[in-house]
């Protein structure tokens, strides 16, 4: 029998930690059930031998509303599931359903009845719509993000390790853990967050007392049921590695994971400080290409690297976790004994057709309320002067007062000066801003100024995802690092002025934009 063989037989190890996850379930409900009747049954017999008694009675009442509490949050709920994003058809996507398809029949598992296209750095399956899992139906998301980060031969070791959870049951079994949790959540949060009679009952001592004692076991087991089915979450995730490892390679499942622990840590900045101002401004470039540009910029890359070494020396683990530490990961996926598959370098966004309307649509299903129809497409090398130069003109324009007789070489000065700058700056319609608020306000007045003058005097403005500085010859500066670096004490007035010399710009005037009336 060789190895592959071997990794796709059945483990009894897997299945005694099913049979955990599918107790803990049964207990859950038992301890819930057993703890409403005894929130009932209990405060009865005090009232049968102590009916005169306030307190008593009001320990009934409080053990009445309790235990309808709990038993109405632990009612079965429909899944109503909600597509999170495009769906990708195999008519549309022949190669990339061929990838499915091989890794399906490689494990002689059917294939998801739906594939959709999701804006996160991730990929998952799940078993969604029906009752606690009956009547549900196979699902899978797929990331554009990561599909832009990995190559061909890391996306196959991704959708292996994904199928595993298939191939495993893991998703049989995750609704019915799903809603469990799911339902005690619901009764700690009905409870914890009482209606009116419940907090009226329990300003009596011994009601209140009881009121306690209750939420305190339901926390108490809570906390076990999250710590035992998290632990067989992880055991899962470690069997799906090892699936992945068989099919793809283990270098493959290992590159994969470095690449996408990196891009995780970058998928928010970008949606934030890129990706969002485009769009409000009425622009669409492009979402997966400008990533890539996001994660390769010099200084994002080096962050990047730097929070996946920190990452990777980690040696603990939290025991809420879902899945195992990534060096547990690398270092399982390295001791089996498979060998690298023949790799396809190529960026597993090829496999996807008719990617500018995925990714309209994508936008759509995020964010709804936005007209992506109305979105002018733009590439991101014309971001730049389409979208960041206008804004900063407008905001300039409107604070040029402040700015009177300003010029590079007085930088410093006005850096000192940022908090009453600040003071003077409107604060925008309906807003009321902080004082570090304001003085951030007043930085951005300084360093767009400054952006806008170098602009005027020649310099070229180099803007692309993770990378913004004006440029002439071999000169780079950029304004907003300068009036950063000002402010923490890095960047000395004798410093600048000495830069301000070798570029020529000392007596830059800032006020000249404004006063021009360039912003027009």
């Amino acid at each position: 029998m060789d190895s592959v063989t071997e990794a796709l037989l059945p483990r009894r190890s897997l299945a005694g930690w099913a049979a955990l996850a599918v107790v803990m379930v049964v207990c859950s409900y038992l301890v819930a059930i057993l703890l409403a009747v005894a929130c009932v049954y209990l405060p009865y017999l005090l009232v049968e031998n102590v009916s005169g008694n306030i307190q008593v009675w009001a320990v009934l009442v409080c053990g009445i509303v309790m235990a309808g509490t709990i038993l109405w949050s632990l009612v079965p709920r429909r899944d109503n599931f909600t597509p999170p994003g495009p769906r990708l058809e195999p008519v549309n996507q022949p190669q990339l359903f061929a990838e499915l398809q091989s890794i399906a029949k490689s494990l002689n598992e059917p294939m998801p009845g739906e594939v959709y296209l999701i804006p996160d750095v991730n990929a998952w399956v799940a078993e969604r719509g029906g009752t606690m899992g009956i009547g549900s139906r196979r699902v899978m998301g797929l990331g554009l993000p990561l599909m832009q980060m990995l190559s061909v031969s890391q996306f196959r070791a991704v959708l292996a390790h994904e199928f595993g959870h298939y191939y495993g049951g893991d998703t049989r079994l995750g609704p019915l853990v799903y809603r469990t949790r799911a339902a005690m959540v619901r009764t700690l949060v009905n409870l914890t967050s009482p209606s009116g009679p419940l907090r009226a009952v329990t300003r009596i001592a011994l009601a209140r007392l009881a009121y306690v004692l209750v939420t305190g076991g339901l926390k108490a087991y809570w906390a076990l049921f999250l710590r035992a089915t998290q632990l067989v979450s992880r055991r899962q995730e470690s069997r799906a590695d090892e699936l992945a490892c068989s099919l793809a390679g283990s270098q493959s499942l290992i590159d994969g994971l470095c690449a996408i622990q990196k891009a995780s840590t970058a998928m928010t900045a970008y949606w934030q400080t890129e990706l969002a101002p485009a769009l409000q401004a009425g622009f669409r470039p492009p979402i997966a290409a400008g990533f890539a540009h996001f994660v390769e910029a010099p200084a994002v890359a080096k962050a990047l690297s730097e929070a996946l070494d920190a990452e990777l020396r980690k040696t603990t683990t939290n025991q809420y976790d879902t899945h195992p530490p990534l060096p547990a990961r690398i270092a399982a996926a390295r001791a089996l004994p498979y060998s690298r598959q023949a790799e396809n370098n190529d960026r597993a966004i090829a496999l996807i057709n008719r990617l500018d309307t995925l990714e309209q649509e994508l936008l759509h299903s995020r964010f709804p309320q936005l007209n992506t129809a109305g979105l002018k497409t733009v590439p991101w090398e014309s971001v730049g002067a389409d979208i960041y130069v206008p804004n900063w003109k407008a905001f300039v324009a409107a604070h040029a007062p402040l700015l009177a007789g300003l010029t590079a070489g007085s930088l410093p000065e006005a850096v000192r000066g940022l908090a009453d700058i600040g003071s003077r700056m409107r604060d925008p319609k309906g807003t009321l801003l902080t004082r570090e608020q304001r003085t951030e306000r007043a930085a951005a007045l300084l360093w767009m100024s400054l952006a806008l003058a170098l602009i005027d005097a020649g310099w070229h403005l180099h803007a692309r995802p993770g990378e913004c500085y004006l440029g002439r010859g071999e000169v780079r500066l950029i304004p907003a690092g300068v009036i950063g670096e000002m402010r923490s004490g890095k960047l000395s007035p004798d410093a600048w002025s000495a830069r301000c010399e070798a570029a020529g710009i000392r007596d830059l005037r800032l006020d000249h934009f404004a006063s021009s009336g360039a912003a027009t």
